[in-house]
């Protein structure tokens, strides 16, 4: 039966079915943290003498008996509840009667399902920050392992100047650092409590929304009851664009990868287990894992595009904002599957140094030559033409000293400047 209409006669499984789209499926996400949510909002009941001492006891230990047997698979969300919301409140009232039909007192389902994403994304932020933190961690021992190991270095895909392959880890180390620095400034936006709004105008009754927002570690409430319904949509887009950054990072070094291992190149290997054969040509290793890496930031981008575009509406709740969250945990899932396989497959990269320092070739090294001519007193434009028109570059080794190098520079990484910020954040998170 829907909480909202107890008639038996009113049925439409086309109709129910278009209505509740994935709601039970993605539930299973949310069904935790919606039971958490639910006993911070016991106490709030409780305080304002709704529930009893008594009466909120044994809504707690049911409900930490109904989130034990969901773990236990022996609670299944199904299609028999509308969503599960209906189903821990259909559970509190088999269970306790009328004790469990207080429950709802004083919260609607929208305010409820918000409370429930806003722990949820907490949560997979902490986790994906960690998966960072270890892409980091594993491009920055390769940086050191390969801090002055030659690497060709390119512009426009033509060779550029000498490099390292050190600059090149080192480069997707720093990235990956920045992208936690954002998740974590992404997490403290995100973390206010919506409970308490309702439908977004409140309720008649005085309850106290600190203790939820106490109880379930917020920073504050959120407090205009009807902004928290406009801002559904709006901290899902924030999160999800701040996900798009280490994707877009996963893209470029996919892109790289893809490029390296290639025949023409064969700068880099990785282990077999991220390659595929091909059902025709026997001769074929495919680097379907990261080329699919690859991919998953156009997923990304694709959710992103659809929840920007789902929220452009007026003020208040509709409907269409129930499919945010098929945005939101979609965008988690593509995210968490993509980085938890990174800092393994970075482990495995071999580099052929070898290989790297045959493809650095002496007009390569016609940049040097000009900077050799500045520190001679030369004005730079100057020694550039000079070194272009008259090809002074093919008289400079390969082993050119770059003590003076810029910092941060392929010759100059500063690893150290990194390792203490991995550090801090490693500490912090």
């Amino acid at each position: 039966m829907k909480i909202w209409n107890q008639s038996s006669k009113d049925k439409n499984s086309a109709i129910d079915d278009f209505l509740s789209g994935e709601d039970i499926v993605l539930d299973q996400e949310l069904f935790l943290y919606d039971i958490e949510a639910s006993m911070a909002h016991a106490h709030e009941l409780e305080n304002i003498n709704i529930l009893t001492k008594s009466e909120t006891k044994k809504v707690i230990v049911s409900l930490k008996k109904l989130a034990k047997l969901f773990l236990a698979k022996k609670f299944k969300l199904t299609s028999k509840y509308e969503d599960c919301h209906s189903a821990i409140e259909d559970y509190l009232t088999n269970e306790l009667g009328s004790i469990g039909k207080k429950i709802h007192t004083g919260r609607s389902r929208n305010d409820q399902v918000m409370v429930a994403m806003r722990l949820y994304a907490r949560a997979k932020l902490d986790e994906i920050q960690s998966m960072n933190l270890k892409i980091a961690q594993s491009f920055f021992d390769k940086a050191e392992k390969h801090s002055s190991d030659p690497m060709p270095g390119y512009t426009h895909l033509q060779r550029a100047m000498p490099s390292t392959w050190g600059l090149w880890f080192g480069a997707f180390a720093e990235s990956f650092l920045d992208n936690a620095d954002l998740l974590s400034n992404t997490q403290i936006w995100m973390n206010i409590n919506p409970l308490g709004s309702a439908a977004g105008y409140g309720v008649n009754l005085p309850i106290k929304r600190d203790i939820s927002t106490k109880e379930l570690n917020f920073k504050r409430k959120q407090l205009n009851a009807l902004y928290v319904q406009n801002s559904r949509g709006k901290f899902e887009l924030e999160l999800i664009g701040s996900l798009k950054q280490p994707m877009l990072d996963v893209r470029k070094f996919s892109w790289d990868m893809s490029i390296f291992l290639a025949q023409e190149f064969s700068l880099l290997s990785i282990a077999s287990k991220y390659s595929t054969g091909s059902s025709i040509m026997p001769n074929k290793s495919n680097p379907d894992v990261i080329e699919i890496m690859r991919a998953n930031y156009a997923v990304m981008a694709g959710h992103y595009s659809e929840l920007e575009n789902l929220i452009s509406l007026p003020s208040g709740y509709h409907r269409d904002l129930q499919l945010t969250k098929r945005s939101l945990i979609h965008s988690i899932h593509c995210a968490t599957k993509t980085l938890g396989l990174l800092p393994d497959l970075i482990k495995s990269i071999k580099v052929d140094t070898q290989r790297s320092n045959e493809f650095i070739d002496q007009d390569m090294l016609m940049t040097d030559q000009a900077y050799e001519l500045v520190q001679s007193g030369l004005p730079f434009r100057e020694a550039y033409i000079k070194v272009k028109s008259q090809q002074e570059a093919s008289f400079v080794s390969k082993t050119l000293s770059r003590k003076n190098s810029s910092s941060g520079s392929a010759y100059n990484l500063d690893l150290k400047i990194l390792k203490a910020r991995l550090k801090k954040l490693n500490q912090s998170n």
